[in-house]
């Protein structure tokens, strides 16, 4: 389910952030990661489908991962847990007998720039 997605300008701030925090920014990116995530994870929880079965739903198994770093970039993965993400795909992208209810783009979509302000607001905080 993992593909990539990088917001725009998040770099360049985050470089020059660095410059003039040194260690005290990497609390604020890691702080300023999940709460970024998170802010999708509500999105996607708003948009994902919920049945009238009494099971656990995708809605209730959507989170925010710890912040992970792999080659020098930090990231967070956000969406079903390890319980409902089988059955995920079957929603975002349909079936041949179950048409497409996609939660996780339009959701993306929807919250980019949001989460971008949220992050420009927070690390301005963190740079006084």
């Amino acid at each position: 389910m993992g593909s990539g997605v990088e917001l725009q300008g998040v770099d360049q701030m985050l470089e020059s952030i660095r410059r003039k925090m040194n260690s005290g920014i990497f609390r604020l990116e890691n702080q300023g990661l999940r709460e970024g995530g998170e802010i999708f994870a509500e999105g996607q929880r708003e948009k994902v489908s919920v049945s009238s079965i009494d099971h656990l739903h995708m809605r209730d198994d959507i989170n925010v991962s710890p912040v992970r770093r792999e080659d020098g970039l930090r990231f967070v993965t956000i969406g079903p847990g390890n319980k409902t993400k089988w059955r995920a795909h079957f929603d975002e992208y349909g079936t041949k007998n179950h048409s497409a209810r996609p939660f996780i783009y339009p959701s993306f979509h929807e919250n980019k720039s949001r989460v971008s302000q949220f992050l420009s607001a927070e690390f301005r905080k963190g740079m006084q």
